[in-house]
């Protein structure tokens, strides 16, 4: 798989942009604030439907236009596919698939898969609990099909308990049938919702502790799931009955605090080097190569899952990484993803061997190629 054109309009600060691109890797330079990250945010948004940033429609849309438009064509084994976005500030979205259109991001989230690694995913390590389980999430949504549907109905149904409770914090006595179905479904969809997180975990750990260990030498590195209730469920046919089981012990801190204690929501990941806490106990360094493993490990993970391989999109990371680093970064990649790598300047490629198949440089909302 790999993207061989891009056209943009109206997307950020690109009022019209049109590329085309060859197999292999891919340089991006320019200085900051000129729009690379634009550019690769735009290629994720038309990989799965949504900024890698977080970024709204409004902040997408050029400040003075009503639309932005992305369109890329993707070459896979099977053939080539179009694929355009249409963003309106008044709503109303449009996708088409080879100029059919879509209703919904499922049907085209798996054409072109995209894995970004930014500066940013320092959070995935040094952050809290929620950007680790966004991490998993993000990789289900794209290869479980009926994941997000899933994910949903438990935040409602998490909503609605959390509403009732809400409403019973001053009267605790009036514990009614109400609360009980709510509880039940909760348990029922966040039960399914950490089975899958736990299988994907099962998938990807020991490619997390390979990579770590392609990184560092001899380390021993560790993944894991820890349930809400402090503790890694020794099995899936455990999860439901543990699940239970803190929800009743929990119910009168739920109602003290007026919220849901124990569920899916509250769940971690742990990383682990040397028998150490990454997060409270790893360097920068560790951390940051830490949060690139994880990357591959969605890489590697996506590929297999998919039978096609990603694009792989590094923003303005090799300016973080020592030479020796960037070295068995860009030999582990190999030939065998499209990868585009962002940086401020071409001497951070200095003393790596790894073959350019094209230069580009950014320059306010232009692109040339060089």
């Amino acid at each position: 798989m790999f993207l061989k054109n891009l056209e943009l309009k109206n997307y950020r600060n690109y009022k019209h942009a049109q590329l085309n691109f060859d197999k292999g890797t891919i340089l991006i330079t320019g200085d900051n604030g000129q729009g690379k990250t634009n550019l690769l945010e735009s290629i994720y948004y038309l990989s799965c439907g949504k900024s890698h940033r977080g970024s709204s429609t409004r902040e997408i849309i050029h400040a003075q236009e009503n639309f932005a438009l992305m369109r890329a064509e993707a070459v896979a084994e099977d053939g080539k596919k179009r694929i355009e976005i249409e963003l309106r500030r008044e709503g109303n979205d449009k996708i088409r698939v080879d100029k059919v259109y879509r209703k919904k991001k499922s049907e085209f989230i798996n054409i072109m898969p995209a894995v970004v690694f930014s500066p940013d995913d320092l959070s995935l390590v040094k952050g809290g609990p929620s950007f680790r389980r966004s991490y998993l999430d993000g990789i289900l949504d794209r290869a479980a099909r009926d994941f997000p549907g899933l994910r949903l109905r438990y935040q409602k149904t998490l909503a609605q308990r959390n509403s009732l409770i809400n409403s019973m914090t001053h009267h605790p006595h009036k514990i009614n049938t109400t609360l009980k179905v709510w509880t039940e479904k909760l348990i029922s969809y966040g039960t399914t919702i950490m089975a899958y997180r736990m299988k994907l975990v099962e998938a990807i750990k020991d490619d997390f502790a390979s990579h770590m260990d392609y990184f560092f030498g001899g380390s021993d590195a560790l993944m894991g799931y820890m349930a809400s209730w402090q503790q890694q469920p020794e099995s899936l046919e455990d999860v439901e009955s543990q699940y239970r089981k803190h929800m009743e012990k929990n119910l009168k801190k739920d109602l003290a605090m007026a919220t849901t204690t124990i569920g899916p929501h509250r769940d971690e990941i742990i990383l682990n080097l040397e028998g150490r806490n990454l997060r409270n106990y790893g360097s920068q360094g560790q951390q940051r190569l830490a949060a690139l493993s994880m990357r591959l490990c969605e890489l590697m993970f996506l590929f297999q899952k998919m039978g096609k391989s990603p694009l792989f999109l590094l923003d303005d990371v090799l300016s973080e990484l020592d030479l020796l680093r960037k070295k068995l970064l860009i030999e582990k990649l190999g030939d065998r993803f499209q990868t585009m790598i962002t940086a401020t300047n071409i001497h951070y490629l200095e003393g790596v061997d790894i073959d350019i198949c094209g230069k580009y440089v950014v320059s306010g909302g232009s692109v040339q190629r060089l």
